[in-house]
């Protein structure tokens, strides 16, 4: 795992371990909040052109990922009125049904809550060095294609370049 660079209201963490859903709700309650939004994405059972998945493989650049996490957390504190954040992401093998990446967002009011979860989830699968490989029940594997998801209209918030990998994949397969 690593852990946060510099503390704040906001921490990221990328972890091989299972997503404590519950203590990333935890970290961001506060007493302002009216609303704690937790957004946890799974594992599911298909994707564009496979079927029968059965588990993702996720790989990153671990140290340009984090510094994406960070500054998309840092961005939502400033850009929204929101008390606290938080987000996790797992990597390596992660099975079906299980949590990839949990979000917690706290605010007191639930719009800006949405609206902030929306704008972290969105700089992450964009912006962030972490690829996915998809693992079929016949062992067939694949590559995802990246992010096709559009933006939800939250602004673009700091541009964080993506390196090439050493097979040559370039941005995120999230």
């Amino acid at each position: 795992m690593i852990t946060p660079l510099i503390p704040s209201a906001a921490t990221a963490w990328l972890t091989n371990a299972p997503l404590d859903i519950r203590a990333l709700r935890n970290e961001v309650a506060d007493p302002a909040a009216g609303a704690i939004l937790v957004f946890e994405g799974t594992v599911r059972d298909h994707s564009p052109g496979h079927t029968a998945v059965i588990a993702l493989e996720y790989e990153a650049q671990a140290s340009m990922a984090q510094r994406v996490l960070e500054a998309a957390l840092e961005y939502a504190l400033e850009v929204f009125p929101i008390c606290k954040a938080a987000v996790r992401h797992r990597l390596g093998r992660v099975e079906l049904g299980e949590a990839t990446i949990a979000i917690a967002v706290s605010a007191a009011h639930r719009n800006e809550a949405y609206q902030a979860s929306r704008y972290i989830i969105d700089r992450i699968k964009h912006d962030a060095p972490i690829w996915k490989r998809e693992i079929c029940q016949d062992g067939t594997t694949g590559w995802s294609l990246g992010c096709r998801a559009h933006t939800s209209g939250a602004p673009a918030g700091p541009e964080v370049k993506k390196p090439k990998t050493e097979s040559g994949r370039m941005g995120t397969g999230f």
